[in-house]
């Protein structure tokens, strides 16, 4: 047998033990492997193209590797590899191929394949357009960001950040034809195996984008329960879901003007608290669309950037087929007045978008005594929510802690659920209640129970005491005599 025949039967002996000496090092990668290194915490596979030896001892992979960004690419890349010197082995001793800083698939660890694969199919099936959860472990970053629902489309980043869409020129396109693009079969494993490990997607909450790791993408589960539970008359409740459920089937316009008049424009008005945002929320979970919520100070205050801006919104509304809520819209649905010019400007650019929007719209406010009466032929239903009486604060209470599980003490509490909705608490104030007494029992190291929320509702019932006597009055009486509201229903 030959010198070179025995040096690698001895390399093969090796890396059938997946280990590997500086010796043979070179003689581990082949072209057309798939390898793995790792870059910023993630695992990436990549093809081999060729293997060079250099007197230094460095080994270079030319490599070529998968980039995504509305459209695949394969392009290349090179890395180093330089035998690790360690101080507690033998020079010429064999280390596991697996130390290495990169290392044919072959001998990865069990299941990388596997994890590699359920990648790749999950960018694969993000190509286009795709709303997604996202559940990545918190490691000092913000943890909304962590627990959240983005959207992932390229086209539309790209559509946004015009900057970001260009091309490397060394890199070939249209790898993946258009034929195999559409189909619902990916191509071959060697292909899913070499996709990227991050995407961008965007973050509703922030309204920014996020660059997400796709071992944390799942699919998104829709909560459509939210809706059934909602503290709301049931013939409203049935209108509601009736429009919002029909509105993609039953759009075809009634106006002469094409692309007018096809949008379904909720108003939701009444006090704070009532479940005006929640009944929003639990439209787009019943509808299974994504829920963009835009508040006043996002927008802006000057007519040129309120216009771009709601331009902007009601684009992104329509292409990804939200649900928008323009939570507090007060400032955009005041009456006009011949004193103020600018805030007239304000309603008329409101108006328009309102005229031309096909989606479904959401307007949120608790001073409806301000409306233009402009807006009321805007409108396609507008539902009243009245402050809550007992038995509704007692629903309240119920759905917030049954959903607690075993954090909470259910069997004490559920004895208190009259007691508890006594207290003339909005909706807002009880779920703001309960998010107090469960840090109070976290800090004391106990389970939550009824006396949490009494010594939380004791300090919150000093302040709002407080405000009233400062100011002679309840915030519900004071909006009935500023004409913001009608008076409420006393129980």
């Amino acid at each position: 047998m030959s010198t070179m025949a025995v040096d690698y039967e001895e390399a093969d002996e090796l890396f059938t033990k997946n280990q590997v000496s500086e010796k043979h090092l070179a003689k581990l990668f082949r072209a057309d492997d798939i390898l793995v290194t790792r870059e910023e915490g993630e695992e990436i596979a990549v093809i081999c193209h060729s293997v060079h030896s250099q007197e230094s001892g460095m080994i270079s992979l030319a490599c070529r590797l998968w980039e995504f960004d509305a459209s695949f690419h394969l392009g290349p890349k090179t890395f180093g590899l330089i035998w690790p010197r360690r101080t507690d082995t033998a020079i010429g001793d064999p280390m596991p191929i697996i130390n290495l800083s990169i290392y044919p698939l072959k001998y990865g660890v069990q299941g990388l394949r596997k994890r590699l694969l359920e990648r790749g199919r999950m960018l694969w099936s993000c190509r286009f357009q795709k709303y997604v959860s996202y559940d990545a472990p918190k490691q000092g970053i913000d943890a909304q960001a962590i627990h959240a629902r983005y959207m992932i489309d390229m086209n539309a980043y790209h559509e946004l950040h015009p900057e970001s869409n260009t091309r490397r020129e060394n890199w070939r396109m249209g790898d993946i034809d258009e034929a195999t693009m559409e189909s619902d079969n990916p191509p071959p494993d060697d292909f899913l195996l070499c996709l990227p490990a991050t995407l961008r997607g965007y973050w509703f909450l922030k309204k920014r984008w996020m660059t997400l790791k796709i071992r944390y993408i799942k699919e998104v589960t829709w909560e459509e329960s939210a809706f059934e539970t909602l503290v709301l008359d049931n013939h409203k409740k049935e209108m509601l879901k009736a429009l919002v459920t029909t509105h993609d089937s039953g759009n075809s316009s009634l106006d002469v003007i094409e692309g007018k008049g096809n949008g379904l424009i909720l108003l939701l008005h009444g006090p704070p608290g009532t479940g005006k945002t929640l009944t929003a929320e639990g439209i787009a979970e019943l509808t299974h669309k994504p829920l963009y919520r835009v508040t006043c100070g996002d927008i802006g205050t000057t007519p040129d950037v309120v216009e771009r801006y709601l331009d902007s919104v009601l684009h992104i509304g329509r292409v990804w087929g939200c649900v928008v809520l323009l939570d507090e819209a007060d400032v955009f649905l005041e009456e006009r007045s011949p004193m103020n010019l600018e805030r007239n400007a304000l309603v008329s650019i409101f108006l328009r978008v309102l005229e031309y929007y096909e989606g479904i719209l959401i307007l949120t406010t608790n001073r409806v005594g301000t409306f233009d009466e402009a807006f009321k032929s805007r409108i396609q239903l507008a539902i009243h929510y009245p402050s809550l009486n007992q038995e509704d604060r007692m629903s309240i209470w119920s759905n917030f802690l049954e959903s607690m599980g075993d954090e909470v003490d259910i069997l004490g509490l559920r004895k208190k659920y009259m007691v508890l909705s006594l207290t003339p608490l909005n909706g807002r104030q009880i779920r703001n209640t309960i998010k107090t007494a469960r840090q109070l029992a976290l800090f004391k190291k106990e389970v939550m129970g009824y006396s949490h929320l009494q010594e939380t509702i004791k300090i919150s019932n000093e302040f709002e005491n407080y405000i009233q006597q400062a100011m002679g009055q309840t915030h519900a009486q004071r909006a009935v005599d500023t004409s913001m509201r009608a008076p409420e229903p006393t129980e």
